[in-house]
């Protein structure tokens, strides 16, 4: 026979153990939740916004067709890297990167003018200081000049050697270069 009270007992240790199930059901419910977040919030990173969390450090890119070049991250906008090496200051644009070695998880999204600079911004500014330039691109031997102008996809390079000032006698050709051609482009 049963003793008064018993069954309530049974019913409030029942009652418990469902309790204790649904609230370790419902942290790992939000244990999932935390984690499909933290997910589609990394989803949203780019690899430029990683590069700008890696300003003034130094890292290694590899350039499509060219090879690696470490350097410090000078600066990064919409769709470039300025990379500090040893040889000069690499311009990069995405398409011209292969692999990145040392990108910190940090990211730091774009902001200002700066962010919203371009890889034409910088050729542009190299163009304007008559900057000697080399070119790297894809499928073509690097090509040596200085940048006379830059279009909205691509830009006039007056081909002349590179321990040389851009002077009329020493041009050798003009070249209209596809900015989508483009892996880098170097100034020292």
């Amino acid at each position: 026979m049963e003793e008064p009270g018993s069954g309530d007992a049974r019913f409030d240790a029942l009652f418990a153990g469902l309790e204790a199930q649904l609230d370790a059901t419902s942290a790992a419910d939000d244990d999932v939740a935390v984690e499909e977040i933290e997910r589609a919030a990394r989803s949203e990173v780019t690899l430029l916004d990683r590069l700008r969390g890696a300003a003034r450090q130094p890292v290694v890119v590899e350039i499509a067709d060219h090879g690696p070049v470490a350097g410090e991250v000078a600066e990064v906008g919409r769709d470039v890297v300025v990379l500090r090496a040893d040889d000069g200051d690499w311009a990069i644009p995405p398409w011209g990167i292969a692999a990145v070695i040392g990108a910190d998880d940090r990211s730091t999204p774009a902001e200002g003018i700066a962010g919203r600079l371009g890889f034409t911004a910088v050729a542009r500014r190299w163009s304007m200081e008559r900057s000697v330039v080399r070119v790297f691109r894809r499928g073509g031997a690097p090509l040596d000049g200085t940048i006379d102008r830059v279009g909205a996809d691509h830009f006039d390079l007056a081909e002349h050697d590179p321990g040389v000032p851009r002077l009329p006698s020493e041009v050798r050709r003009s070249l209209a270069v596809p900015l989508a051609a483009i892996t880098a482009v170097r100034r020292r």
